[in-house]
This record gives C-alpha cells, sequence and structure tokens, in this order.
C-alpha cells in the first residue's frame, strides 16, 4: 500500500512493461489518463512498436500501397480540408434533406475544390449506387473513358 501511495505523490512510475520504477520524464505524455503519462516507458514503448511493426510488415507496406495508388483522392481530400480552414470553402447543408452536417463528395477528383454537399447517409447511399468516380485511383495524368469522350 504504501507503494502505491509514493508512486501517485511523486514524479515516478513504474512501467507497466518492464516492471522499472522511473521517473515521468522516462513516459511519453498521455493526456487523457490521470496521470499524465503512458504505462509503459519510453524504451517499452518504442521496443513494442518494432516488433509490431516486424510482424505486420506486409500489411503496413500494403497500407502505403493503397495510399499512393489512391493518391488523386487523397489529395483532392486535403485539398477541401485545407480550403475549409482557410475560409476558401464553407460547408454546406446536405443537397438531398438539409442536414447541417456535410462531407464533401467529389464527382471528378482531378478538380478538388469543387464539391457536392451530402450528409453521411446520403453519401453512402450515392456511392452504393454510381460507385467510385472514375479516376479515384489513378495516380497521374487521368484519361476519361471512350464513352464519356462523345
Amino acid at each position: 500500500m504504501q507503494q502505491l501511495e509514493m508512486l501517485e505523490t511523486t514524479d515516478e512510475r513504474r512501467c507497466c512493461a518492464c516492471k522499472e520504477v522511473k521517473h515521468k520524464d522516462f513516459f511519453t505524455k498521455q493526456r487523457d489518463r490521470a496521470s499524465g503519462v503512458h504505462s509503459k516507458c519510453k524504451n517499452c514503448s518504442r521496443a513494442y512498436s518494432r516488433e509490431h511493426y516486424r510482424r505486420n510488415k506486409e500489411a503496413y507496406l500494403k497500407r502505403g500501397d493503397a495510399y499512393a495508388k489512391n493518391s488523386v483522392k487523397t489529395k483532392a481530400k486535403k485539398a477541401v480540408h485545407y480550403a475549409l480552414k482557410i475560409g476558401k470553402l464553407i460547408r454546406q447543408s446536405c443537397e438531398k434533406c438539409g442536414a447541417v452536417k456535410t462531407d464533401a463528395h467529389h464527382d471528378d477528383y482531378a478538380k478538388p475544390l469543387e464539391v457536392r454537399w451530402l450528409c453521411r447517409s446520403h453519401h453512402i447511399a450515392w456511392h452504393a449506387e454510381f460507385g467510385e468516380a472514375p479516376n479515384a485511383c489513378t495516380v497521374r495524368h487521368w484519361t476519361p473513358p471512350q464513352e464519356q469522350i462523345l
């Protein structure tokens, strides 16, 4: 009991992985915890992260490939986010139902600031009916399919 009281009243914490008592400075900060620090010390957190990456390397690489594959889509989303932040775009209500909480929908990712404002349910319904935008998965130099050129 005295050990717990000592740990709670001082700047020392016990790492849940290596069980060593260390100063708060050896732990990463975590504001949502009562102690204000993570339960694992920095060394144990680093070791865990390295081991986790080693065991799941294929998934991490696949995620990176997906990000590169969808870079046009990602860049368009980031452009909208930044435009909203600086006030260049103003979030509108849903064009179907008038809901205030909306998503920016791109019909064409090559035009990142041309968006339609749809609530989440109408956005999901739109994609269920029409699928992804034709140029969502290309990296550069999108050309429309032949039937759209006419």
